[in-house]
């Protein structure tokens, strides 16, 4: 029988908070719920069509219309890519539930229950409770590694590391969601073999295709390099947010009407764009073509703070998945 486990080394804690914002044990739904934000990231990448699961037109299984399909003699995947993306065949939707269940492991095997902390070995264990096809298993397989290498995982990933004596260990400025992957014996497959795979489904909702910017295509990341904030009134992640400096005025935008640093800064209902990380250095986000919003933008911000790409590179998303594809993953 296949083993579906994924050995993994917490960088950093690991945040799954409940519904009263505590981290005090271990929620897997924090880790899916993660995982599937990035897989629907990653599909839309590969040229395939994902629904947005928070939004009022999120994909819903008619149960009615679904028997009625398999009488007139279709498949199971036939009457199910009639009504859901295959994101929610894999993740589940309302009148379909999930194709797996995810027990999370410590290094000797043993459910883990309290909060992952840093420099922790963990094991990912899939246990599949319906049919899950190889390249289902292989788009997980690459979420992940594509999570390792670039991306973060879990909760609290948007705030922002400190440079400043003192303050570097502040509750608020901690870095959390940092992985490295031991070893995967998930299934794997080329790039072009899943861009094929996620084409085949139809697309037959691509009116509901929000938030577009929340694709792999959009994505970008800068290896090696973090924003911080250096004292009380300088802050590199302020200044590339587009935020008014000193630091007491950083919750103002330098320019009020400066759409492109409204959308990169967030709101209190909607996260910032723009994630950096002291441990193991990174910083990543995303562009919205939508709003004018290109790499070239991103670009000339950084290079506001960190000077001409000289020792640091912006790698788009799209060479972000050519560079993990190359990589071995049988490796790991």
């Amino acid at each position: 029988m296949n083993e579906y486990v994924v050995k993994i080394k917490a960088l950093t804690r690991i945040w799954t908070g409940d519904a009263k914002g505590e981290n005090n044990t271990l929620k897997e739904t924090g880790i899916i719920g993660s995982l599937r934000w990035w897989y629907e990231a990653l599909v839309r990448g590969l040229g395939g069509y994902a629904c947005d699961p928070t939004s009022g037109d999120r994909c819903s299984l008619d149960q009615m219309k679904f028997k009625e399909a398999l009488k007139k003699g279709k498949s199971e995947q036939e009457a199910l890519n009639e009504q859901i993306c295959l994101v929610c065949q894999f993740f589940g939707c309302t009148g379909w539930s999930k194709k797996f269940v995810l027990r999370i492991l410590d290094k000797d095997g043993k459910i883990k229950l309290s909060p992952i902390e840093s420099d922790e070995e963990l094991i990912f264990k899939f246990i599949p409770l319906k049919e899950v096809s190889n390249e289902e298993w292989a788009l997980l397989n690459s979420t992940l590694h594509f999570i390792a290498e670039y991306g973060a995982i879990g909760g609290k990933t948007v705030l922002k590391p400190s440079d400043e004596s003192g303050r570097e260990n502040a509750p608020h400025h901690l870095d959390f969601g940092l992985i490295e992957i031991i070893e995967s014996k998930l299934s794997t497959s080329s790039k072009e073999n899943l861009e094929k795979y996620v084409k085949s489904f139809p697309r037959n909702r691509t009116d509901q295709e929000n938030p577009k910017w929340v694709s792999i295509k959009n994505f970008w990341c800068v290896k090696g390099k973090y924003l911080a904030r250096q004292c009380c009134s300088i802050s590199t992640y302020n200044n590339v947010l587009g935020r008014k400096e000193p630091k007491i005025q950083a919750n103002q935008l330098s320019n009020q009407n400066d759409a492109i640093s409204k959308w990169l800064a967030g709101s209190q209902k909607e996260s910032k764009k723009i994630f950096s990380f002291k441990t193991s250095p990174r910083t990543f986000g995303f562009i919205n073509p939508d709003r004018g919003i290109d790499f070239e933008t991103i670009r000339d911000r950084l290079k506001n703070v960190w000077g001409k790409e000289n020792g640091w590179k912006l790698l788009k998303g799209e060479e972000a998945l050519d560079e993990m594809y190359r990589g071995d993953q049988n490796d790991t």
